[in-house]
């Protein structure tokens, strides 16, 4: 419920946000210049719910909390604009949220003064930057044009570290974690390894699967020689996929083509693909 024509302008120390108090012993020229650091807050808004005040400084996306003070008239919490660095010249514009101390209610109050800083500081990507990037992964576009082609519609380009960060969370979203553990690989193959109907759909011809303490247990309970390679001692696993249509050209086919890639997949393990 907004009930701000019902409230008084408030008045503050700029400095520090404190109720101003003026005694009887300061003299004129002390007067005179904490009256021009006096800031002004003009009263918004009164909400009911707490939340929903939070949820509208959120939502802003240009506040940052500072300071709480405790007031006769309840809670009284700081936020600054976050356009500029906080060690800077602070923008003169900023908000504060009283909780009143005789109900629920929480009233939003806004200094007089405007944002007078020229530049904003760039938190995180523009909203419509991450759209148009999220719609150019989907369309498999290469991580080094999309620079380009925000900048071809006038949007703001993202560091690289930035646009780096946000492809890897789109992978994360749309195909999973980049690592998989072996015993997640081994469940995989087991739930395809069922021949399907379908003479094009893919399934399991074979795989394998080696865990490391397996490995050494046998090689201590073997009396021959041991290899001295350290990679044979560590987890393994290899997989065979294929269709029935494949299998069937496979079987007319007198010559076989093996090509490898170590790009297919982010861990860079090798894929043999065979043909006929």
């Amino acid at each position: 419920m907004t009930q701000a024509q019902l409230i008084a302008h408030y008045f503050s120390d700029s400095d520090n946000d404190n109720d101003m108090e003026i005694q009887p012993s300061i003299d004129n020229e002390t007067l005179e210049r904490k009256k021009k650091n006096r800031r002004k807050w003009i009263p918004l808004c009164t909400y009911s719910d707490k939340n929903d005040v939070i949820k509208k400084i959120k939502d802003g996306g240009i506040w940052s909390k500072t300071h709480t003070n405790i007031t006769n008239e309840g809670k009284r919490t700081y936020y600054r604009c976050n356009r500029v660095k906080r060690r800077g010249k602070p923008c003169s514009d900023s908000i504060h949220v009283l909780h009143h101390s005789e109900n629920e209610c929480v009233t939003m109050y806004k200094t007089e003064d405007d944002h007078l800083h020229n530049e904003s500081r760039s938190i995180g990507i523009n909203q419509q930057s991450k759209e148009v990037i999220c719609e150019l992964f989907k369309m498999k576009i290469k991580s080094k044009r999309i620079p380009e082609i925000l900048e071809e519609k006038s949007l703001p380009v993202p560091k690289k570290q930035q646009l780096s960060s946000y492809l890897i969370s789109l992978r994360k979203t749309y195909y999973g974690a980049s690592t998989i553990s072996l015993g997640e690989i081994e469940a995989w193959c087991q739930r395809n390894s069922l021949i399907p109907d379908d003479d094009d759909k893919p399934w399991l011809l074979k795989y394998q699967i080696e865990y490391e303490d397996e490995i050494n247990k046998d090689d201590d309970n073997d009396n021959g020689d041991h290899n001295d390679n350290d990679d044979d001692n560590k987890n393994k696993f290899r997989f065979f996929l294929t269709t029935r249509r494949l299998l069937f050209n496979a079987s007319i086919s007198y010559k076989i083509h093996v090509d490898a890639t170590y790009k297919l997949i982010w861990q860079g393990f090798p894929c043999c693909v065979l043909k006929k």
